[in-house]
């Protein structure tokens, strides 16, 4: 079907859009997304799956039309989700998927650049996600210029990622980005920079027999020590399918990102037992 919405563009005009009705989590949560351009997809569900708090306020920076904060939003059923996302359709979007899915109420979509963040939410978070544009920009551009931004960005680099992070973190909270394996070893060094370590990695394999592609990293703002390997998750199985641990986690169980140092109380390991 076609939707209109409102473009990024400088008159404002409003222009149609190709969307497309799809679900997440077992069809719990209801998205609509662009039928051309960024899908979402499992990073999203992943990213969503490893957050751990209970209640409070959490930052999704890149929010795209909402993928981790509806999910975010399904599980953590008393926390409040702030998503920046700065291209207009897509938060339009984000926005009508949060009130489809009976979230208006807990979930604020902004639209804005994350390096233009209000002053007002510096040191106010309890959790930081993003889902960053982690490819390198000297690589192949897509055609699509949705796609373009959330894989490289817009004149974004890492680090302008990590210091908006950081700077809305409050003392001692976490921060949890998904990013591609070969980059881990940059954001790490990233977060060290501006004050946010105790990097905890959480591998995601794409089979048994396969190095990691994506990771998991979490760090905590204002907080140094050692960091931890923790056993990852292999998503596939060798004829394609996932692995039932993964096809938990897409249903909506947790992941246990957790730095083994500093365990939660009354939390349940889940997820590791898939690991290599």
């Amino acid at each position: 079907m076609t939707k209109k919405v409102k473009s990024d563009t400088a008159d404002g005009e409003m222009q149609m859009m190709q969307v497309t009705h799809d679900h997440l989590l077992n069809e719990a949560v209801k998205i609509t997304q662009p039928a051309d351009g960024y899908r979402v997809g499992t990073d999203a569900v992943l990213l969503a799956a490893s957050v751990a708090t209970d209640s409070g306020r959490i930052l999704d920076l890149g929010a795209g039309v909402g993928g981790v904060c509806l999910c975010l939003a399904h599980r953590l059923r008393e926390i409040q989700v702030t998503a920046v996302e700065k291209q207009a359709d897509l938060a339009a979007i984000a926005e009508e998927n949060a009130a489809t899915n009976g979230f208006a109420n807990r979930v604020r979509i902004l639209t804005t650049d994350i390096r233009e963040l209000p002053p007002v939410l510096a040191g106010s978070f309890d959790h930081v996600v993003s889902n960053p544009p982690y490819h390198n920009s000297h690589g192949t551009k897509p055609q699509n210029e949705s796609r373009a931004m959330a894989h490289m960005g817009d004149n974004t680099e890492m680090a302008d990622w990590v210091r908006a992070a950081v700077w809305a973190a409050k003392p001692r909270a976490k921060i949890t980005f998904i990013c591609r394996a070969d980059r881990v070893p940059e954001l790490i060094s990233l977060f060290d920079a501006n004050g946010a370590g105790e990097a905890v990695l959480f591998p995601l394999w794409p089979r048994h027999s396969s190095p990691a592609g994506r990771v998991i990293v979490q760090v905590r703002r204002d907080v140094t020590g050692p960091g931890a390997v923790l056993p990852g998750l292999v998503l596939h199985r060798d004829d394609g399918g996932f692995t039932d641990a993964a096809e938990q986690v897409m249903g909506g169980t947790p992941l246990s990102v957790i730095h083994p140092a500093r365990p939660l109380s009354g939390t349940r390991r889940r997820g590791g037992d898939s690991g290599v």
